[in-house]
């Protein structure tokens, strides 16, 4: 017998690598036929992108990614980035820089307030009480969502937002409402979205146009949606409860004659039930004060008999006090399907609301009812005139050192004694220094008024 050796024919893989790598590493490679060679830097060698995906990836869409972990999806990713115009990407950092670890979240985006919060809303980040935190300091889920939304404030038409682990940090019940939110922005601004996720749910969530298979790097077909279907139905104190921390005021609202609330069907995998709590919405007796209404009803609550006007408000008009979406459900249009589904129905010819954020949140708006901005009162303007004279901004009061003796110390207690949150006689410094934050608050916010009227005033009311 020949003592030469036969040896089968293999496939040998060569992998992109750094320039130095250990002996180790080549005799662990050597193993599997795998070729450790240094071609191109760091950056692995990305594959030619087939004609058909990128006519795909060029039109205004959603295009996602499938294929389990390992599959090929980051690698797709990173050919579809050194296939499309360098101008037109707008890439999801996979992280944040030491600098924007210790930068406030909202101060990462750019623009007014209510542009930065409908940014964060649509990327899943509605929540003010992260807004203020070290970016650093959100969970890792919630800095995904935050580097989704730095992509997205910079994003115009004809642009294309390539975001790698879509949604795989989160929640499901949460990852439904950030795939509607963002598909909700990126049609209406005519932009293509390429998401890419090894979540088996995503695509039934994210409702893609099309499909890229990582695995065969080819098209298919999307399967069909599953939509969460909202139901708005009658609510009982307890569901109030279960969500009021999430409310901005800490007080309890005026006496309570209706509550609404919106319930979402979910996969068993998030509630056993099937149905999760996703929003309220209470209706209350009407405040007596409201000088504004005279804008949104004129004559009809200013007589001159202060009886008659109590009569026909209690009588007629019920007022929207509370509306809370539960964190997972916001961005799913749920506030204005409760102030809607009220509306509908409601228990008076007339109905009221008042809200702090209505520039920022309009959908009491959304849901018909019409809005007036709110004049300052004579409290509000003195102190707002005294802050001028002083040259400071109401939102550098929040931090505000008051002297003893100072003009500002003068000007706070008059304003706090008007709005009753100062007792009678000299208040102490530190009761004073305590009303810094409240008045900034309060002169920083712009609330708008809303009303809203439907049948004749002359038509007996409902029973509450």
């Amino acid at each position: 017998m020949s003592s030469d050796r036969r040896i089968s024919p293999v496939c040998l893989t060569a992998v992109d690598a750094p320039n130095a790598v250990s002996r180790e590493l080549l005799r662990a490679c050597a193993h599997f036929c795998v070729i450790p060679s240094h071609r191109h830097g760091h950056e692995p060698i990305a594959p030619n992108i087939d004609p058909t995906i990128l006519d795909r990836v060029r039109a205004p869409g959603i295009v996602q990614i499938v294929g389990p972990s390992g599959a090929g999806k980051s690698t797709l990713i990173r050919a579809l980035i050194r296939a499309l115009p360098k101008q037109r990407l707008r890439i999801v950092h996979e992280s944040l820089s030491e600098r924007q670890r210790h930068t406030a979240s909202f101060d990462l985006l750019s623009g007014d307030a209510a542009e930065r919060a409908a940014i964060l809303t649509h990327a899943g980040l509605g929540e003010p009480r992260l807004w203020a935190l070290p970016a650093g300091w959100l969970s890792v889920g919630e800095q995904a969502r935050l580097r989704l939304a730095m992509a997205m404030q910079d994003t115009r038409a004809g642009d294309v937002v390539i975001a790698d682990e879509f949604a795989s940090h989160v929640d499901r019940a949460c990852a439904y409402a950030l795939c509607r939110t963002t598909t909700r922005w990126a049609k209406r601004l005519g932009v293509t979205l390429i998401a890419a996720s090894a979540h088996e749910d995503l695509e039934s969530m994210l409702a893609p146009d099309t499909v890229i298979d990582a695995g065969t790097a080819r098209v298919r077909p999307p399967r069909a949606p599953m939509p969460q279907t909202i139901t708005i139905e009658a609510g009982t104190i307890d569901d109030y409860q279960q969500l009021a921390h999430l409310h901005y005021r800490s007080g309890k609202p005026a006496a309570v004659v209706r509550i609404l609330r919106a319930m979402r069907k979910v996969p068993a995998n998030i509630d056993p039930s099937n149905r999760l709590l996703a929003g309220v919405l209470l209706v209350s007796m009407p405040t007596l004060n409201g000088v504004w209404r005279q804008r949104a009803w004129p004559g009809h609550f200013g007589t001159r008999d202060k009886s008659i006007n109590a009569h026909r408000l209690n009588a007629q008009v019920r007022t929207i006090s509370r509306v809370i979406v539960e964190p997972r459900s916001r961005g799913l249009g749920i506030a204005t399907r409760l102030v809607h589904a009220y509306l509908d129905a409601p228990l008076t010819p007339g109905t009221e609301a008042l809200a702090a954020m209505g520039s920022v949140c309009p959908f009491l708006e959304r849901a018909g009812m019409t809005p007036y901005e709110m004049v300052p009162d004579r409290p509000d303007t003195r102190l707002l005139d005294a802050l001028i004279y002083l040259s400071i901004a109401p939102e550098t009061l929040m931090h505000a050192r008051v002297e003893p003796g100072s003009m500002l110390m003068r000007e706070l207690v008059t304003w706090g004694k008007a709005r009753k949150l100062l007792r009678a006689g000299q208040p102490s410094l530190e009761e004073i220094q305590r009303l810094t934050p409240i008045a900034a608050c309060r002169l920083c916010t712009r609330p708008r008024a809303y009303a809203f009227t439907k049948g004749d005033w002359g038509d007996e009311p409902q029973n509450t």
